[in-house]
């Protein structure tokens, strides 16, 4: 007997697993549709698995609505979606075809045919009135035909620009691709899908998988990736460059102005040494310049009794599985550690089972098992090990920790919630939601200092009238007239 679901009744056949997540309670299925005599991609998320989280309702209506919107012969169709036992699927057209993920290597001149056609996608979407903004392109979420054709997938991220958006237990981006204007919770552009795009490119360029694009990234968050293309063309590397620019205002504006230059660059050769060429690195230097005196500048306005504080970016999201179709493959490597050792995360069996097993040692590794450490209530040796990692590597741990502790902080524990987030924001110290959470478990507690100073923090970032903010602010108001919380501000949500 078949394991998986049957939606004959809705004239659904299952055909296979595409892949999945666990921790979110998330499976593909390739299926054939018997409405449509064509293969479809059944996106299931089952709500009511232990670990998954309501959020990715959030994220499928968000991204159902974008996609009904879109019309595009290279974003999978949306076709259908339907409610289950135990929570809800999405159908959508299924292209047979891998994600650059999936490829072991490209020629330079298939990499210039496969960016161009990212961008002509991104034209279309961009040229939108808001435009859309995807938010989470990289190599998984870019399939590829036999022709070098791009297919842009996954839109659950996507949002139209300046669109209101409410606080999410994970947030959104992938680390290594999220463009600095997103890890500082500041408004989005058209330019940043282009740092998306161009890390991607560098990615593909230096046959770098996506885990480990960061370490192309310097502790000035600039990309550093020219020495490892010798024989690629100058131009093209500034045109990355350019892209991958740490202030938003040095990339090009938008993908119709980036895909212009890109059509006048040959990938490989000699530069042509056009003026504006000649004239990025001092651009690019400037930018570095500018970005490391907001760094600093930041740093010395905080309140000078902050407890947990840090200088560094803040980069965000548990990472996911991928699939050639959907993002949605086995668990990775750190999270199958995880899962494993999970159990034992625990005040009594945390000490010797950590002695017992070897955690991957990579910075969402030791993400994961300092957020082990942090459940078992030992913050100290979480702390610890968050240490091991470079000061710029660091952030990458604390979103791990951020994402495991933030279901401690929605359920009302807020002893344990309190201390998870002060340990995440000593070293994501912009985390509007770790703010949030850290101020309410200090309010519930009676740390009125602490509280004060973590709520205020949360609404000098969060800046946004709903419904967050209202409870802040209501308790703050209760702060300074000395009122308890009472059993509305346990549950955070």
């Amino acid at each position: 007997m078949s394991d998986h679901p049957d939606f004959s009744h809705l004239n659904y056949q299952v055909i296979r697993e595409l892949g999945r997540n666990r921790e979110g309670g998330r499976i593909s299925y390739l299926a054939n549709c018997a409405n449509l005599s064509q293969k479809v991609v059944i996106k299931q998320f089952r709500f009511l698995q232990a670990g998954a989280s309501w959020q990715g309702f959030k994220a499928y209506k968000r991204e159902i609505a974008i996609l009904q919107e879109l019309n595009h012969p290279r974003i999978p169709q949306y076709l259908d979606s339907f409610e289950t036992e135990d929570g809800f699927c999405m159908v959508q057209e299924y292209q047979d075809c891998p994600s650059l993920a999936n490829r072991n290597s490209f020629q330079p001149e298939e990499i210039k045919q496969i960016i161009i056609s990212v961008l002509e996608i991104l034209v279309t979407i961009q040229s939108r009135v808001p435009p859309i903004i995807h938010r989470d392109i990289k190599p998984e979420n870019i399939l590829v035909d036999s022709f070098n054709k791009a297919y842009l997938i996954d839109f659950g991220l996507a949002r139209v620009n300046n669109q209101e958006l409410a606080l999410s237990s994970v947030v959104a981006g992938t680390p290594g691709f999220m463009p600095p204007e997103e890890l500082f919770n500041r408004p989005l552009t058209t330019a940043s899908d282009l740092y998306s795009l161009g890390a991607t490119a560098i990615a593909l360029l230096t046959n770098t998988s996506s885990v480990k694009i960061s370490n192309l990234i310097d502790d000035r968050y600039e990309f550093k990736f020219s020495h490892l293309v010798p024989g690629i063309n100058p131009d093209f590397v500034s045109w990355l460059q350019k892209m991958v620019a740490p202030n938003l205002k040095n990339r090009y504006s938008n993908a119709a102005s980036a895909l212009k230059e890109l059509k006048s660059i040959e990938i490989t050769g000699k530069a042509k040494l056009k003026p504006q060429v000649q004239n990025r690195p001092i651009l690019t230097i400037a930018a570095s310049v500018a970005t490391l005196i907001g760094i600093l500048i930041y740093s010395n306005f905080q309140p000078a009794d902050r407890s947990v504080h840090s200088n560094t970016y803040k980069h965000t999201r548990s990472p996911s599985g991928t699939t050639p179709q959907f993002n949605q493959s086995k668990l990775s490597s750190e999270q199958q550690w995880f899962n494993r050792i999970k159990p034992s995360c625990n005040s009594l069996e945390i000490v010797t089972a950590m002695a017992k097993t070897t955690y991957p040692r990579t910075p969402t590794g030791i993400g994961y098992a300092a957020s082990c450490y942090a459940l078992a209530g030992r913050l100290d040796l979480a702390d610890e090990l968050i240490q091991e990692l470079s000061p710029n590597l660091r952030v990458y741990a604390a979103q791990v920790v951020f994402n495991i502790g933030h279901p401690v902080a929605d359920a009302g524990d807020d002893r344990s919630a309190g201390k998870i987030m002060n340990l995440v924001l000593k070293y994501w110290p912009e985390n509007y939601m770790a703010l949030y959470h850290a101020g309410m478990s200090a309010y519930v507690l009676g740390e009125y200092a602490q509280a004060t100073m973590h709520l205020k923090d949360f609404l000098d970032v969060y800046q946004r009238n709903d419904g967050w903010t209202n409870k802040a602010k209501l308790a703050l108001g209760r702060i300074e007239q000395n009122i308890p919380a009472d059993k509305s501000f346990s549950k955070h949500h």
